[in-house]
């Protein structure tokens, strides 16, 4: 299996980071193919809206940036890990400003014309706060939403709240991450 991770947090050692690592680290033992992305190194600029994307004969997105190389993993992967820390009960700016993007690839509510079908997604998340209150849910729904509407499987969630504990120093988690990756 090919995996796709977007890793779309500031902090390339932190919490996040380390979370899906463990996560990587489980699929790689398993022979899966793992491709990172850490957004913040990328240019990646906003959506325009401006629907060059949707014109017939269109061939994507009109910007010329990073984004290309975030396409050409996504159509090869068979599944797609959204890994970013929960700010203020959603994504962190680089991966939500990456998923806007995904605007410009073949998608459609006819899941045999979508880019996406038959990919499956995953969140690789921490938050701040005890895993029993992390708040996810509303973003967890939304992804939910999104592999509704494009045809992909919804995976699940790798998560915890780190409560000023460090993921490292959370042995328990770093093998449940491992074990979840491992039995992709």
């Amino acid at each position: 299996m090919k995996i796709c991770a977007l890793f779309g947090g500031p902090h390339k050692q932190g919490n996040t980071a380390h979370l899906l690592e463990h996560v990587l680290a489980g699929a790689q033992s398993r022979g899966h193919i793992c491709q990172r992305f850490d957004l913040v190194d990328l240019d990646i600029r906003p959506c325009k809206g401006c629907m060059a994307c949707k014109k017939p004969k269109a061939k994507g997105c009109v910007q010329k940036d990073d984004m290309g190389l975030i396409y050409e993993a996504i159509a090869q992967a068979d599944l797609l890990i959204f890994a970013s820390p929960l700010y203020w009960w959603n994504l962190a700016g680089p991966l939500k400003n990456a998923i806007d993007r995904f605007f410009a690839l073949p998608f459609a509510a006819a899941k045999e014309q979508s880019l996406f079908a038959g990919k499956k997604l995953m969140l690789v998340m921490t938050s701040g706060q005890p895993a029993s209150n992390d708040g996810r849910e509303g973003l967890e729904l939304i992804l939910q939403k999104m592999c509704s509407f494009t045809g992909m499987t919804w995976v699940g969630t790798v998560t915890t709240g780190t409560n000023e504990i460090p993921v490292e120093q959370q042995p328990e988690i770093c093998a449940r991450a491992y074990a979840t990756g491992a039995n992709l």
